[in-house]
């Protein structure tokens, strides 16, 4: 099973949770600072979310890759990248998404188009998977019947080429 590093980025995040709901910020927005994270989650609360692992893994469903992963909380609109208002202005954080830099191979790169797997750790809904930003284009559907017990290899169209994710 999984675990999360809790508190590493929950302070730094503590406003992306409305970027997350409605996507980048307005592109008229000033960007006043970049951040580079693994996760979208604001706190230890969204436990049980959409593992993106670096690696494939040799036989889908049974056990997680060795490497890097990120993690997704919810809906996703862009794995590259996200907009987050800073309180009481029309400037924006950019917190770009990057695979954990302290689990190994893969650390550091941009999740998106560079994932292999995944791994559904929802405990009420399946993810889906996109190659375009913005939900759109071909997809894979992750079950959440899997659990957190093992990943599932992103199909050949999907694999190095994600863009997006959402409950499904």
């Amino acid at each position: 099973m999984r675990f999360r590093k809790a508190g590493t980025a929950a302070a730094a995040l503590a406003a992306i949770g409305s970027a997350v709901l409605y996507g980048a910020g307005p592109a008229s927005a000033d960007v006043v600072g970049t951040k580079y994270v693994s996760t979208n989650c604001t706190d230890s609360t969204c436990d049980g979310g959409l593992y993106v692992n670096y690696h494939s893994v040799a036989t889908s469903g049974s056990g997680n890759p060795s490497g890097s992963f990120a993690d997704f909380y919810g809906n996703l609109y862009s794995h590259d990248y996200i907009d987050s208002p800073t309180t009481g202005t029309n400037a924006f954080i950019r917190y770009y998404f990057i695979f954990d830099k302290s689990m190994g191979d893969g650390g550091g790169l941009s999740v998106k188009n560079n994932a292999a797997s995944a791994d559904n750790c929802s405990t009420v809904d399946g993810y889906r998977i996109y190659y375009n930003t913005g939900y759109a284009g071909h997809s894979q559907f992750i079950s959440h019947v899997y659990g957190c017990s093992g990943s599932w290899n992103l199909d050949s169209t999907l694999k190095n080429n994600n863009a997006s994710s959402h409950y499904a």
